[in-house]
Formats: structure tokens, sequence, C-alpha cells
């Protein structure tokens, strides 16, 4: 057993994560700001703390008493995104105070997207700006007797209560009246199923193999073409795909259209299945949008 204080931990992944931990008997302690997020821990028998991600003592405190922290939370505010950064490479910085010294596992959230690379690999370095300052620190934590990992994730996680990329292009979708993609609808996003996702925080974790300073890819569907993403959605909305200017996709997608619609990337996770021996087991992005009854039914809201 070990004693985990996680962050996110009532987020889309968090709230996948938490419970395979308890299976696995790990005693879990977790932030929660608001009343109904720490009831929802409670519940499970999860210990709480009241406290925001800015509450660096607190953090501090928990951490300190952890055999193991996994951070997931972060502030989605795409309008002060900098804000977000600076918030989250706070936190890692907090965590590394506190972990210092004593060979503890500290595991933190990133994106394939601070990748410097179109076809990143675990052993591609993140860009020195956004999410890749603080994933530099956490690698560079091996260092000082911390057992430091850093998991990036596909851009677009799918599955049941995900309110985040997928649910706003179908939101989107269905207010245009078609499912756009730019051009020929030819770049590529990586994916994965929360259920598949989160065995790699679990195994990281409870792996006696990984010495700390590792990049881990929750990566399924190493790069999915826009335009068959476009089309299943098309089919589940009984409306029709259609071919945008990048302007065009500014109009009726806003930031989607500068961030996902030209980021064409095909990433690799295999050292992460071999390192851990992951499979991934849940259905591939296309498959899931085709036969979900979640990113259709009034529940999947977006919270961008």
């Amino acid at each position: 057993m070990v004693n985990v204080f996680l962050t996110g931990a009532t987020g889309f992944v968090g709230s996948h994560l938490t419970p395979i931990l308890l299976q696995g008997k790990h005693k879990l302690t977790a932030i929660a700001r608001s009343d109904a997020s720490a009831k929802k821990l409670q519940d499970q028998g999860i210990t709480v703390i009241r406290a925001s991600l800015e509450d660096t003592d607190a953090l501090f405190k928990a951490a300190s008493e952890a055999d193991a922290v996994i951070h997931l939370g972060f502030v989605h505010d795409m309008a002060n995104f900098s804000k977000a950064i600076e918030v989250d490479y706070t936190t890692v910085e907090t965590f590394a105070k506190a972990l210092e010294g004593t060979s503890k596992t500290l595991i933190t959230t990133s994106g394939l997207l601070a990748s410097s690379s179109p076809t990143p690999s675990e052993l591609t370095p993140a860009m020195h700006a956004g999410r890749g300052k603080a994933e530099h620190l956490v690698l560079s934590l091996a260092t000082s007797a911390i057992r430091s990992h850093v998991v990036r994730m596909a851009p677009t996680t799918h599955g049941d209560g995900d309110e985040s990329i997928m649910t706003l292009y179908i939101q989107q979708s269905t207010k245009a009246g078609f499912a756009g993609y730019v051009g020929e609808g030819d770049i590529h996003w990586p994916a994965v199923h929360v259920k598949d996702a989160v065995n790699v925080f679990k195994l990281a974790l409870e792996s006696r193999t990984l010495k700390g300073g590792e990049v881990l890819h929750a990566v399924h569907d190493d790069g999915v073409p826009f335009k068959s993403i476009a089309e299943a959605v098309a089919g589940r909305l009984g409306i029709p795909t259609k071919s945008l200017t990048l302007e065009e996709a500014a109009v009726h997608y806003a930031f989607l259209s500068k961030m996902f619609f030209t980021r064409d990337m095909v990433a690799s996770s295999e050292l992460t299945k071999e390192w851990l021996s992951w499979q991934p087991k849940q259905k591939g992005l296309v498959e899931d949008i085709k036969t979900s009854e979640w990113y259709f039914s009034p529940e999947a809201v977006s919270k961008y």
C-alpha cells in the first residue's frame, strides 16, 4: 500500500484514476476546492484537504506526508493561459521542495503538444515554453533523489465524462451544422481512451523498474486523420462534413482552429509499453465517437 497525494482527483482523468488506485489498496489524500468535490472524494473513502493549487503551504505539507504525489490538476482557463502555466510551475516547485532527497515518487501531467517534434517519442524533449517548462523541471528532479516521471497526455483523451476538446468540437459542429476540418483534413491527432490513460499513472506508481527522469506517453491511436474524426461526428449528428479555410474555421471553432486544426502530430508510445508492460484495451477515438452515448447526451458540455 502506498500513501498517495493527488491533485485534480475529481477531474476527468482523476475520477477514473482514483477507483483503480483504491482497488490496488492504496491510501489516497486529495485536495478539493468545493463542497461537491469534497463530498465526491469522501464518499470514496479518500481523505480530503480543502485547498486549491495556489495554496502552496497546504500542498507542501500534504506532499511531505505522502509516499507519492500524482499531480493531475491544472487551471483550465484559456482566457488566462499564462497564469495557468505559472500556477502549474509553482505547484511542481512546491512538490520538488517537499520531496527533495526522499526518493519518493512524483508523477506529473503534461501534454504531447508540449513536445518539440511533430513525431514525438518518449525521448523527444519538450519545448521550454508552456507546459514544457514544468516538464523540464520535473525531469531534472531525478538528480535530487526524487523518482520523478512525466505523463504526456494525448491531445484527445476521450471517454465518458470528457468535457474537453472532443466535446467542444461536437458542440461547435452541432451549432455550425457541419463537421469542419481545414483543407484536406489530413493532419493527425494522437488519442487515448481515459481508462487506458489512467493505467499509465497506476503502472508508473507501482513500477519497480523506472528509476526517475522518464517521460511516459499515454497514447493509443498514434495519429487519427482529422477528416476521419469529422466524418464520425458528422455521421452521428446527421450533418455533412465541410472543408474550411483557416479563417473560416476560426469563425466556427474559435481557439480549436488555432491549436488543433493545423497541428499535425503522430506520436509513439512504444517505450511506455515496453517499460510498463502497458497495453491499451479500450476503443480507439473514431470507434468511441461512433458508439458513444456520452458525447451526444445533454450532459456532455465542454468546460471551455
